[in-house]
């Protein structure tokens, strides 16, 4: 009886190149798409995350604030310095973290173009944006562009 049952060296070699051209026709594309997909999907996050903390604000009737960085941002409720005094923009050992986000490789918020003062927004408990004066533009960029997400002085929010 013959033994001449399965794949040889050869059969294997010719599909493995096959696969790889296959694959660097593919790839590029692949990994456009995945930078597109990681811009849309942090300026949407953020875009959310800004309408949670603005209802935030309203159902605690506190400020609650959202501050930017390079690569994330984060949102607290702003109680004060436990002196009585309520927004003081610092987050200290009583107040709570409502959402700490870092953004994936390749994305980041460009803090040079944000037209916040100090790269931060706060929101009453009424939830309008606390001392915004006009519209606000936050960046978001990465390797497929720039997605900006705006915030209007009555508090709402899109992506441009």
């Amino acid at each position: 009886m013959r033994r001449d049952s399965g794949f040889t060296a050869l059969d294997v070699a010719v599909t493995l190149a096959i696969v790889a051209v296959m694959a660097s026709f593919t790839m590029p594309s692949f990994l456009n798409w995945l930078s597109a997909h990681r811009l849309r999907g942090s300026a949407i996050n953020l875009m959310s995350d800004i309408e949670m903390a603005k209802i935030r604000a309203m159902r605690e009737n506190a400020f609650v604030a959202v501050q930017f960085s390079d690569d994330g941002y984060s949102i607290f409720v702003d109680n004060g310095d436990g002196a009585g005094t309520a927004g003081d923009w610092v987050r200290n050992g009583s107040e709570r973290l409502v959402q700490d986000r870092r953004l994936p490789a390749g994305v980041s918020i460009r803090t040079d173009e944000i037209t916040l003062v100090d790269n931060r927004v706060r929101f009453t408990g009424r939830g309008l944006p606390a001392d915004l004066t006009a519209a606000a533009l936050i960046p978001v960029a990465g390797k497929a562009g720039r997605k900006d997400v705006r915030l209007n002085r009555l508090g709402r929010v899109w992506i441009q």
